[in-house]
């Protein structure tokens, strides 16, 4: 199988700009079971949880007393309590729950609402395998605090090591390419000085095959050897990205440190095993999004059959109700991908959890806990299963005091209603999520924002000018925002569908983002933080007429990474389109910031009309 894995779709960056502003009206949302119900906690990061069973990262103590003291964890065992000085601290009755270290995705992609969303689910610490620098940079300072927050602590590669034409360079981003090992003590240096925390080198063998007719090429195997080299020269761990059997045997040959993901379609051979024993490497096997490319429907199963089940919010919903599902790979693919981490483990290679989020079928937080389940149906217990999510990737990556509940460790951690070790899929059974020592809602108790709620439906009839009824204004919006070059203009005309004014957009899709977009856009505030409730509408009218062919409206709530779309015909002739709102998958109507109409690559040279806008 030769197939790109992050599946980052046109819009994925707008989180980067709309996180802005006002706040709006808050409303808690509705809250998990009594089982998950809310234990008291004290306003303090300074206190004691007793009548506790604690998972320290690497083993359980049973009936316990967990001591935080500014948000670090100061002592853990059964007589703490008497000790000299805490018994003055606040007593936090655990009301025999199980605690485990705060969660660590070991594999991510993060921009937007990404961190929040992790920490929703237990996820304290996000270990991202390629973002944009600025929003990389824009973390760190967190990540060095005790403050209170509301979301995870990143750490990044930033920038992957890729060819030009390479995977990682497809999605409209301009990153800086390496071609010989000449390049890698430079290029080395400066993705480290841009900040990145650990090297992320992707590495495809079949690529300098003869007759290679994969999507991308790739770095040859001089080259990885080199970057690999260098990362450690600097101080700095390298894992590789492969995807085949090969790829894995040249990444650890090369020398490098870990492998973030397995592969199916092929057992491991005897070599590459060994080979990794012999050199310590650890595997990330990314389970979740292997299993979307196989179509197991997993993301379903967290939606239908979960202890999630009903508290999902729309867009994590969204994102994981569908797979991948390629009919490249074959019907055995993700179970041999189970036997190779299976067998891994076994040969005593240390096996992190990672899930690839955001990608199709996955989403930050949740997933991780159905990698979990995954990597014990490979083999690992459950108490294994939450070493690979905590303590192992502490051990692995630089990432401070975290996957442990020690002494002097980041007061990280979960309270769960229900213990872990005879189930794993425990983990779901969240009572408590504690972040620097300071309750942070989870996601059943998490608050949701509802924007001002319209007394009419009427958009724009257009009898005069642009000027919506609901709404701010209309602008033009393209893939220039992602370094594309389609163009697109906006502007009043006398003679719409109904003999009155339109609004008539026109424009060119362009070649230089691979998920092209222009159109018009739809402001409901001033800015993207911000918008209208519309849940009590049904359904989205309005008259079109123009090109002959596909257009699409797009949805965007703030803070998300990307838009929900429907597509809609467009022809020369004025019709009436209705869009039924439910038919608009992963939108939370009670705040939406905007909505859009655009043409597509479909319709590379366009032009439309668009009259009577009305959410009815």
């Amino acid at each position: 199988m030769r197939m790109s894995i992050i599946a980052v779709v046109c819009l994925a960056l707008i989180g980067l700009f709309i996180s802005l502003l006002p706040t709006p009206e808050i409303t808690p949302a509705a809250r998990n079971s009594a089982e998950e119900s809310s234990i008291d906690w004290p306003e303090s990061v300074s206190y004691r949880l007793t009548n506790v069973t604690v998972f320290d990262g690497e083993q359980w103590h049973e009936n316990t007393t967990l001591v935080v003291n500014n948000g670090r964890i100061m002592a853990l065992g059964a007589d703490v309590g008497a000790q000299s000085g805490n018994a003055e601290l606040d007593m936090v009755d655990g009301q025999g729950g199980f605690v485990i270290p705060g969660l660590i995705d070991a594999h991510t992609h993060n921009w937007g609402n990404a961190l929040t969303q992790s920490l929703q689910y237990g996820v304290t610490t996000t270990l991202d395998m390629f973002t944009d620098p600025q929003f990389m940079l824009s973390k760190r300072a967190q990540r060095d605090s005790l403050a209170t927050v509301r979301e995870a602590d990143l750490f990044s590669s930033g920038v992957l090591v890729t060819s030009k034409g390479g995977h990682g360079t497809e999605y409209g981003i301009t990153i800086p390419t390496i071609a010989t090992p000449g390049e890698a003590d430079a290029f080395v240096a400066a993705r480290l000085a841009e900040g990145s925390d650990y090297i992320k080198i992707v590495y495809d063998a079949s690529a300098s095959e003869a007759g290679h007719k994969g999507r991308f090429t790739s770095i040859d195997y001089p080259t990885l050897e080199a970057v690999v080299n260098a990362a450690h020269t600097q101080h700095a761990l390298a894992v590789v990205h492969v995807m085949d059997l090969t790829s894995a045997e040249h990444a650890a040959k090369a020398g490098a440190d870990g492998l973030v993901h397995t592969f199916g379609g092929e057992p491991a051979s005897e070599e590459l095993i060994a080979l990794m024993q012999s050199r310590n490497m650890f595997i990330i096997p990314t389970l979740s999004i292997l299993a979307s490319i196989a179509g197991e429907g997993r993301g379903q199963a967290l939606i239908t059959h979960s202890a999630f089940s009903g508290h999902i919010g729309a867009d994590v919903e969204h994102a994981i109700a569908n797979d991948i599902d390629s009919d490249r790979v074959s019907d055995d693919y993700f179970d041999i991908a189970k036997v190779n981490t299976r067998r891994m483990h076994n040969a005593g290679i240390e096996v992190l959890a990672g899930t690839d989020a955001p990608n199709q079928g996955t989403a930050h937080g949740i997933s991780l806990h159905d990698e979990l389940a995954l990597l014990v149906d490979s083999g690992l217990s459950p108490t294994e299963a939450l070493q690979a999510a905590t303590y192992l990737p502490y051990s692995r990556f630089n990432i401070g005091e975290r996957g442990n509940l020690k002494p002097g460790a980041r007061a990280d951690f979960v309270v769960l209603a229900r213990d872990p070790r005879h189930d794993i899929r425990n983990t779901q059974h969240i009572r408590a999520i504690v972040k620097n020592g300071a309750k942070v809602p989870a996601y059943f108790e998490a608050e949701t924002a509802t924007g001002i709620t319209p007394v009419s439906g009427v958009v724009s009839d257009f009898e005069s000018d642009l000027t919506p009824k609901l709404g701010t204004r209309f602008v033009v919006s393209t893939d220039q925002m992602m370094k594309g070059d389609s163009v697109a203009s906006i502007h009043y005309v006398e003679n719409g569908c109904d003999g009155s004014g339109a609004l008539k957009v026109e424009g060119r899709i362009g070649p230089a983002f691979p998920y092209p977009w222009a159109g018009a856009f739809l402001m409901f505030g001033e800015t993207m933080s911000s918008g209208y409730n519309l849940s009590n509408f049904k359904r989205i009218v309005f008259d079109v007429k123009g090109t002959n062919g596909q257009f699409r409206l797009m949805v965007l709530n703030p803070q998300t990474a990307r838009p929900s779309e429907v597509s809609f015909a467009v022809t020369s002739e004025c019709q009436r389109v209705s869009v039924a709102l439910e038919d608009i998958g992963g939108v939370d109507w009670h705040n939406v910031a905007g909505i859009g109409w655009v043409a597509g690559a479909a319709t590379p040279d366009f032009t439309f009309e668009l009259d009577n806008i009305e959410f009815e």
